[in-house]
């Protein structure tokens, strides 16, 4: 879900503003976010590996994921697609993944935590998109 709110918010960019049809992608935009929103942890402010799925076993907050909603947020209010009033959320999970991601290492470099490695559908092996899947894949520490 993240790389897709990214790609849309980044495709307008691209799009002029007078195609006929760039109208549809910030309407689709306008409600992927709210929709989004709704599954942002109220006490942590992040999102979830599977996002819809709160409080499920084994589930957990991500880093990744949290950071691209939050520059989708940003960028989308920023750029006038989304309202103003997003910034709430959006400053929420920021400071979330500050407080949840974000270490230092004894050398003074920054890591981000809790990022998962891979996920993706299809291919071999095969990647069903399962609940189970997503939760199967590594998370690591990036630089």
């Amino acid at each position: 879900m993240g790389w897709y709110t990214m790609a849309l918010v980044d495709v307008l960019d691209y799009i002029p503003a007078n195609h006929p049809r760039r109208g549809e992608l910030v309407a689709i935009l306008q409600r992927i976010i709210p929709a989004v929103i709704k599954f942002q942890d109220p006490k942590e402010g992040c999102w979830y590996q599977v996002t819809d799925k709160i409080g499920g076993k084994g589930n957990y907050l991500e880093a990744s994921g949290s950071s691209m909603f939050v520059y989708s947020i940003v960028k989308g209010v920023r750029l006038g697609y989304l309202s103003p009033a997003y910034m709430v959320a959006a400053q929420k999970g920021y400071q979330g993944i500050l407080k949840n991601f974000i270490s230092t290492d004894a050398n003074g470099l920054i890591h981000l935590e809790k990022t998962v490695q891979v996920s993706g559908l299809g291919g071999t092996p095969y990647r069903d998109g399962s609940y189970e899947y997503y939760l199967s894949e590594k998370s690591v520490k990036t630089i």
